[in-house]
């Protein structure tokens, strides 16, 4: 493998002995090191190579230190940063890198537990950006014309600078779609930061999203805009957000810069793209003066609609067959399917919470599912039954008698029900009788009742389908009959 395949680590350290037997244990487990003991090498090595890890040591900086950090979180790329510093030196880091440190290395350390360190953070930036380069716009499922047109609105999106709103419903996959969109663009190398607005205590939004200072003017914490700085914050439902808040939000919009939280009008400028996601309607918001109407025409100019599944039933099978295909890959289980009926179900269904309930619903389903497929009795109750509605419904609108796969008359539920099937609990003798009997009876007539789909049975008794499968052969009960 050559150089430039390989992942690339950084050293800033002016410890040359050091350097060298980094350099030397960490290239033979397949990284490459480059290292340099100056700040100015160090920005000169960015346009060269892409640099995978950042290794710091300030154990020689001396009374630099503050300036080195500072340059650091100004200057390099969004990678994972290692900082090797004395104990005391621990208050300056935190101040100044607070987003950007990934592990400390507190000295004394030897050596050879530093590499073990630094290569654990290799190991693990390799599989982060194998994650990575599955999300972006061109990998997320579009069959529909619907969502199809959404996408060529979100690519128009990517380089702009200007704010951007998503709408959608619950679970129509707003925060993957934003995600895809920044991990699309030039800053995709840079934080991606989430913040649902709802879920924040209104007295500690203000320190949530603007960060914090104390009297000394040292940061105890940074804030989502500062965590976000050179990439994207994604504001979640921020018509919650207090209007004092909106009128910083909209300050920032307008000058680039933002006022620490409860600080005398200290600013800073931060290059962040803004992206705004909601279920709501927020024109309302602005007619009952609770949201901002500068805000609110700043951040719809440029609105992206993400239609509910329901009205892009055409994705459904892609996005079903994507979901098991996670399921087998986590599972590390041989590749599954779905039977034409369980995809007829599934695509009849009108999920009203859309993709998040679709997920879920493909990840029970494949948990129960025998021989690798999963069929009609195998999805969740209320799927299966309307798909059953669904099914008699089109069959007696065009007078064709509803048949069983065994060529039987498919009878409702209610029409098994007359009085041979109703199950005494008292014997003739005047005594309660058996468990054993009345269990017996009760399997029995689940299985007339929900024609053996054994899935529902199962559900419907309230036991394992092991379980049941293990009473019928113990009760000897015709599954056929």
């Amino acid at each position: 493998m050559s150089s430039n395949d390989r992942t690339n680590l950084l050293i800033i350290d002016k410890d040359h002995e050091q350097c060298k037997f980094l350099k030397l244990n960490i290239e033979e487990r397949g990284y490459n090191v480059i290292f340099v003991n100056s700040l100015e090498q160090c920005f000169n090595i960015f346009t060269d190579y892409k640099i995978d890890v950042i290794f710091i040591s300030l154990i020689k900086f001396d009374d630099d230190q503050e300036i080195v950090s500072k340059h650091i979180i100004e200057r390099i790329p969004c990678v994972p940063v290692i900082i090797q510093t004395q104990q005391s030196d621990l208050r300056l880091l935190i101040c100044s890198l607070y987003n950007r440190i990934n592990r400390f290395c507190f000295a004394p350390l030897s050596k050879e537990q530093m590499v073990d360190s630094i290569c654990s953070v290799l190991e693990s930036r390799i599989f982060t950006s194998i994650q990575d380069k599955v999300l972006s716009l061109d990998s997320l499922i579009a069959v529909s014309s619907t969502m199809i047109q959404t996408l060529n609105l979100a690519r128009r999106s990517v380089e702009c600078v200007t704010p951007l709103m998503i709408e959608g419903e619950v679970g129509t996959g707003k925060k993957t779609l934003a995600y895809a969109i920044h991990a699309s663009g030039s800053h995709a190398s840079f934080p991606f930061i989430t913040l649902n607005c709802q879920n924040i205590d209104p007295n500690k939004i203000e320190n949530v999203l603007f960060g914090d200072l104390d009297l000394q003017g040292y940061m105890r914490y940074p804030g989502k805009f500062v965590e976000a700085k050179g990439g994207a914050l994604l504001l979640e439902e921020a018509h919650s957000l207090p209007l004092t808040i909106q009128e910083k939000i909209f300050q920032f919009i307008e000058t680039g810069k933002i006022e620490y939280g409860n600080s005398c009008n200290t600013t800073t400028s931060l290059d962040v793209r803004l992206i705004f996601s909601t279920r709501n309607n927020w024109r309302k918001k602005v007619d009952n003066q609770t949201f901002l109407k500068e805000l609110y025409y700043k951040i719809s100019a440029f609105s992206i609609h993400i239609p509910a599944l329901r009205d892009r039933r055409e994705d459904i099978p892609a996005l079903a067959q994507f979901f098991l295909n996670c399921f087998c890959m986590q599972h590390k289980v041989k590749n599954m399917s779905f039977s034409e009926g369980a995809l007829s179900a599934l695509t009849t269904y009108n999920w009203p919470d859309n993709i998040l309930e679709l997920e879920n619903t493909i990840l029970q389903s494949a948990m129960i599912a025998e021989d690798f497929q999963i069929g009609e009795d195998d999805l969740p109750s209320l799927i299966f039954w309307k798909q059953k509605e669904n099914t008699r419904k089109k069959l007696k609108d065009s007078n064709v008698v509803p048949m069983t796969e065994k060529g039987q008359i498919f009878s409702h539920s209610n029409d098994v029900l007359d009085s041979k099937h109703i199950i005494n609990s008292i014997g003739q003798n005047n005594e309660i009788r058996r468990l054993f009997d009345v269990e017996e009876e009760m399997i029995t007539l689940a299985i007339q009742l929900y024609r053996g789909h054994m899935s529902e049975i199962a559900r419907r008794l309230g036991i394992g389908r092991s379980t049941l499968y293990r009473k019928i052969k113990e009760y000897n009960i015709d599954v056929n009959s």
